[in-house]
Order: structure tokens, then sequence, then C-alpha cells
């Protein structure tokens, strides 16, 4: 069997039974086929109930995972499953060259009842931590500069700890961040470079607590 069957029979099983099947999955990883947004919303469609029990969340948020990256690395995706109706939010972390990927995946769901899929993360009414691998970026300890870039707004976040080899970490973390203070559209078309730096180096009298984002985000776009 080619890792490509394992892909297409794992997709009508159970999540229980397919998860054993995704390490070798990840091992041998078939080129994209041009269904796998069909296939990403086949799954969600027959599997999403597990994505609520909690004996089965974390292996369907693996098979979530799984799928979504057949279509980009790129993408990500939230849930909140607080609610009465469930959210999926998909995401492209503020990487403009995604978006319309974005949109387009989010026109093609299907409609599941107690579910509403969301194009791109949006703002939020309280910031909270965001881990992303061993990164954790807390907006109660991260700090800002803002700058203008070339028509853009450059970030500098100073952190309490920052470890220079974790680069790709902490960018995907701060966008998810900054997303929580804006919205991820804002961030993907507004934002230019950002940089980290530790606490040590801020300039005391002129970097702001990343709870002030928005606000001042808002006055320098204008």
């Amino acid at each position: 069997m080619t890792p490509g069957d394992t892909a297409i029979g794992c997709r009508t099983r159970s999540v229980a039974a397919c998860s054993a099947s995704l390490f070798f999955l990840f091992l041998f990883v078939s080129p994209v086929r041009a269904d796998a947004v069909d296939d990403f919303w086949y799954w969600f469609e027959h599997e999403h109930e597990a994505l609520l029990a909690p004996e089965t969340r974390a292996d369907g948020e693996d098979a979530l995972a799984y799928w979504l990256g057949r279509i980009d690395p790129g993408l990500s995706y939230a849930l909140d499953t607080g609610g009465r109706r469930k959210i999926l939010t998909l995401s492209a972390d503020g990487d403009i060259k995604l978006f319309r990927r974005v949109e387009l995946m989010v026109e093609a769901a299907p409609k599941v009842k107690g579910w509403k899929i969301v194009a791109f993360r949006q703002k939020t009414r309280e910031l909270a931590p965001v881990a992303v691998e061993s990164v954790v970026l807390d907006p109660a300890t991260t700090h800002f500069d803002l700058y203008r870039d070339a028509g853009k707004i450059g970030v500098v976040l100073y952190l309490p700890a920052f470890d220079p080899g974790r680069q790709e970490a902490y960018r995907v973390a701060a966008m998810r961040l900054m997303s929580q203070a804006v919205g991820e559209w804002d961030v993907g078309t507004e934002i230019g470079f950002v940089d980290f730096d530790s606490q040590q180096v801020r300039d005391m009298q002129f970097s702001r607590p990343f709870t002030e984002f928005a606000g001042v985000f808002r006055k320098l776009r204008k």
C-alpha cells in the first residue's frame, strides 16, 4: 500500500482507527493532490465530533492538522468549542500570500450543523498567552516598539527570554499574538518586519506593554 493509498483509506475511517497510521503518513508525504481541499472537508464533515470529546480530541486535532497540512504547511487552525455553536478558524498566520487560499477553503466548506467556519484569526476581547512548540509569548510580560516600514508598520517585541535559534516559532507566535490584538487581516496587510530582542535592551521610556498594542497600532496606521 502506498502512502497515498493510506491517506485515501484513512479518510473513511474513524479518528481512533486512523491515528495509528498518522506517524507513517508524516514519514512518507505524497505530493498534494488537486482534491486535497475536498479531502480536508470530507474528513471534517464526517469526523468533527472527534474534536469535541475529551477522549478523542487529541487524535482529532492530530488528524485535522494532517489534512490541513496536505493543502499547505503554512496553514493553521484554531478551535473554539466552548459555546453552543462551535467555531473552526482557518489561518495563514499572517502570511498574506496564503490569504486567498484560506478564503477559498472557507468558501468550499460544507455546512455542518452546530459549526461555524471562519477565515483568519479574529481580534479577541482578552489577550492570552500563545504557545508554538516550546516558545511562549505572554502579553503580560511582552513589550513592543512600532516603526514606520515602507508604508507598513515594523514591530520589535521585547521578551523576558529570547532564543535566537527559534526564530520561526517566535514569528508564528508573534503573528498569533498580534492577531488577538488587531485581527489577522490587519496583521497580514499592515505589518512589515517583526523582530525580537530581550527585555534588557528595550528603551524603558518609549517601549510599551503589549496590552497597549492595539491602541498604538491604530494611531500609527492613520
